[in-house]
């Protein structure tokens, strides 16, 4: 097991927004968190990254790297885009030299091009930033990735072809990743279990594993999953009709 999470609280200005919330993450395991805004999914994830404290609970984290792709990019405007993505590789200490070819090697992965290396993130349109977010998270070569809704900004066709960069290197490296989203077919698409999370009722009401890998799930096969779901009590606030389903 990669990161235990057990009986997790958390609370802002006295309120308590999480409770007696679990949750374990296997090694080569992708997890995603779905539920409405304001359940505490993106708090959840900050928490398990060690960027919030928790008010309660202990936490186990079984690796030594971890890295976090966030909704925005989070680029260094006055860095290349060659040194934003090495940016984390020479905090740790690796030498220039060698930062700068792994950054490379990852940029490449991620669809940008060797002409997009020396242009400054305001030179970079929005999908070429979130792909450099991608590659700098990737190039410490993480045991743990933690994403927090990083495409929700991005066109649909981008979209799709950012969750296949993460399919792929998932697949390649055996990382592990909590995957925070509002959307069920990126999750459906994306991981191997998800969580549902509610405000009303708070912290995790359903858990499903999803047939199959991801990466290997045809389009029928998410469309009928998220079909089937959407009519799921547990999904109720996510797809927003929780009156009808109390009525």
């Amino acid at each position: 097991m990669k990161l235990r999470l057990e009986q997790i609280g958390h609370s802002y200005f006295g309120k308590s927004v999480i409770e007696n919330l679990s949750l374990a993450l296997a090694s080569g395991e992708v997890v995603a968190l779905i539920g409405p805004s304001g359940c505490g999914k993106t708090t959840i994830l900050q928490i398990a990254a060690g960027l919030v404290d928790a008010t309660s609970g202990s936490i186990t984290r079984a690796y030594s790297r971890h890295a976090v792709v966030f909704q925005e990019p989070r680029l260094l405007p006055w860095m290349t885009t060659l040194d934003n993505i090495a940016y984390g590789l020479r905090v740790s200490g690796t030498p220039r030299g060698a930062a700068r070819a792994a950054a490379a090697e990852r940029a490449l992965q991620v669809g940008l091009e060797v002409g997009d290396f020396a242009k400054y993130p305001v030179e970079l349109s929005g999908g070429m930033r979130q792909r450099a977010a991608v590659a700098r998270a990737l190039a410490v070569r993480p045991e743990v990735l933690y994403f927090d809704e990083p495409f929700t900004a991005v066109d649909v066709g981008l979209k799709r072809v950012l969750q296949d960069l993460v399919i792929e290197a998932a697949a390649r490296e055996s990382f592990s990743a909590l995957f925070v989203t509002h959307d069920l077919a990126e999750a459906v698409r994306i991981a191997d279990r998800l969580l549902v999370l509610s405000t009303r009722q708070g912290g995790v009401i359903a858990e499903h594993d999803i047939a199959g890998l991801p990466g290997q799930r045809s389009n029928r096969e998410i469309f009928e999953l998220v079909e089937e779901w959407s009519s799921d009590p547990a999904f109720a606030e996510l797809f927003g009709h929780e009156d009808r389903v109390r009525a």
